[in-house]
């Protein structure tokens, strides 16, 4: 008996596969026709120059590399130029060792200073786009400190304390840069969240664990596994010297990087359903962002000695 249902079990899902693989189908998808943009991606801190990106989209199925990029992404003959308490200045395209792609539109005479708003001027192909900026007051955070597990753990996180204003509602964005024995970013990475407000906590007093969110894969093909595997690392190493960057943004830009969190959450991934991320800048078939950033930067130590196990602000 139980051999005639174990042989009718059998014989009913060699049945059902077979029912199965018949029904596949191939299907073919018509993707939307490409709407070709204009990105503008724009920062100005205090204490430095403003830096600007302009470049084409491409889709998102194409290929993408260095021949690419530099005769059908970058757009290196457009005028943009930055105004601030009636002083305005041309940028000029340049190496920048601070673009992720090393190439910008780089000023000289205009430096970031708190509390003044900055506008930005983008005229290309008979085109123009506008955006406007400001860079608030700096923050500075009441500590920071290498977190541990336990007495046990070698690889600790980052931690913050911070007082928030209970009089203004703040923006607050946070970057990590380590360099290490393996590891030297050389551009600042951002945390996850990548922005969040005082919605939850104003005017009191918190800590959170500042995580080093994935950086960018552009340059991941050149990489062996041990350096993709530093690279990617949320955690920190001994002989490791980590900067946290606190950086307190005006409303516009905490927008667009708060949308930007979800973006950087899904990677990759193709079928996920990206989300709209604002843009605060006027023009025709633009998107980007044009943002001042007021920020601080604290510096923790690991070192070698194992008992020396956490730096503090």
């Amino acid at each position: 008996m139980n051999f005639k249902i174990n042989r009718f079990l059998l014989l009913f899902f060699v049945t059902i596969c077979a029912s199965l693989s018949s029904c596949e189908k191939e299907i073919e998808v018509d993707l939307p026709d490409y709407d070709d943009k204009i990105v503008i991606e724009g920062t100005i801190e205090n204490g430095s120059p403003a830096m600007v990106i302009v470049s084409k989209s491409i889709p998102y199925f194409a290929t993408l590399d260095l021949e690419t990029l530099m005769n059908d992404v970058f757009i290196r003959d457009a005028v943009v130029t930055v105004s601030c308490d009636g002083q305005s200045e041309q940028l000029h395209f340049t190496l920048c060792e601070d673009s992720p792609v090393y190439l910008a539109y780089v000023g000289r005479n205009i430096i970031g200073e708190p509390n003044k708003r900055y506008d930005l001027r983008v005229e290309y192909d008979g085109k123009v786009y506008t955006s406007s900026t400001t860079i608030r007051e700096p923050f500075h955070l009441d500590s920071v400190w290498l977190a541990f597990l336990n007495e046990k753990d070698t690889l600790p996180t980052s931690r913050i304390q911070l007082t928030d204003n209970p009089a203004t509602h703040d923006y607050y964005q946070f970057r990590i840069k380590v360099h290490g024995k393996k590891l030297h970013d050389r551009l600042w990475v951002t945390s996850m969240p990548v922005a969040f407000d005082d919605a939850t906590f104003s005017g009191q007093t918190v800590n959170y664990e500042i995580l080093r969110a994935n950086p960018s894969a552009l340059f991941m093909a050149t990489m062996t596994d041990e350096e993709k595997q530093e690279y990617y690392r949320i955690t920190y190493r001994k002989g490791d010297t980590v900067y946290l960057k606190t950086s307190m943004l005006d409303y516009d830009a905490y927008q667009y990087w708060s949308a930007m969190t979800y973006q950087l959450a899904i990677g990759q991934n193709p079928f996920m359903s990206p989300a709209p991320v604002p843009c605060n800048i006027t023009g025709d078939n633009v998107i980007g962002n044009w943002c001042g950033f007021a920020s601080t930067v604290d510096t923790l130590y690991y070192p070698d000695d194992s008992r020396n196990r956490s730096s503090r602000r």
